[in-house]
């Protein structure tokens, strides 16, 4: 006879297969509920290793634009902020504060969160941060440096940004960046995403207002690809980690 599972185990269950495709991170809530498979989870350990963020964040504030179902925003709690803020707009529009709202509830989570495109984002509206965290967000949006300017403003000491960046066969050095007109305005084909050179990158922090722009890693394969780049007449693209600080210590 198959035993059963308890019923808060099948309710949990139930709730998370609900909002399945919505989920985007590997969230262990318990019970033997893990919110995505083995494959993605090694996908995510990877990019903690990679992005290195602080081991230990404790009495710092952070601040985690476009959190999606709250995988890191949870992860700085545990790391010891005192305070953490996750904002999102498109993602959660699709489905996405379902996911975070249930992960809150099951982890017994302290983090705040507040609907806000990057855009809106202001001193004023949420105040300042001692870590900002900057996650596969930059090629979505319709006005980039706009953005960065924005985070500048709240950013006290450290800026953690991850996003896609352009492999050029040429020209790399340039500060370039392919058109993008905004999810909202898209289907979003691929080739219109907004990546940035590395070039672009450093030059459009500098001007943002970060006295330090240091590349935590850069695209694999790099100059695989700009071979590819330039046999295909098609530039090429890869994960890019950069820690930008303000003057002063972290």
């Amino acid at each position: 006879m198959d035993q059963q599972e308890p019923p808060k185990t099948e309710e949990l269950k139930q709730r998370v297969g609900s909002t399945r495709y919505f989920w985007h991170s590997p969230i262990d809530l318990g019970d033997g509920v893990v919110t995505r498979g083995p494959r993605v989870a090694r996908r995510f350990a990877r990019r903690m290793r990679l992005m290195q963020i602080p081991a230990n964040l404790s009495g710092k504030t952070v601040l985690d634009i476009g959190a999606w179902d709250g995988f890191f925003s949870f992860e700085f709690e545990r790391r010891g902020a005192k305070r953490v803020l996750a904002i999102d707009s498109f993602a959660w529009d699709q489905g996405g504060i379902d996911c975070f709202l249930l992960a809150k509830e099951r982890l017994k989570s302290n983090v705040e969160h507040q609907r806000m495109d990057v855009h809106e984002l202001s001193r004023e509206s949420v105040g300042e941060f001692d870590v900002v965290f900057f996650a596969g967000v930059l090629y979505h949006l319709r006005h980039p440096m706009l953005a960065l300017d924005n985070i500048s403003a709240v950013t006290r000491e450290l800026l953690i940004c991850e996003t896609h960046a352009l492999i050029p066969a040429v020209h790399a050095k340039w500060p370039m960046m392919t058109f993008f007109p905004g999810d909202e305005h898209t289907k979003r084909p691929w080739r219109l995403c907004g990546y940035p050179t590395l070039a672009w990158l450093q030059e459009a922090l500098t001007h943002a207002g970060f006295a330090e722009v240091e590349f935590k890693y850069t695209p694999s394969f790099y100059w695989y690809k700009k071979f590819l780049a330039l046999i295909t007449n098609t530039p090429r693209s890869g994960r890019c980690v950069v820690h930008a600080r303000k003057a002063g210590p972290v």
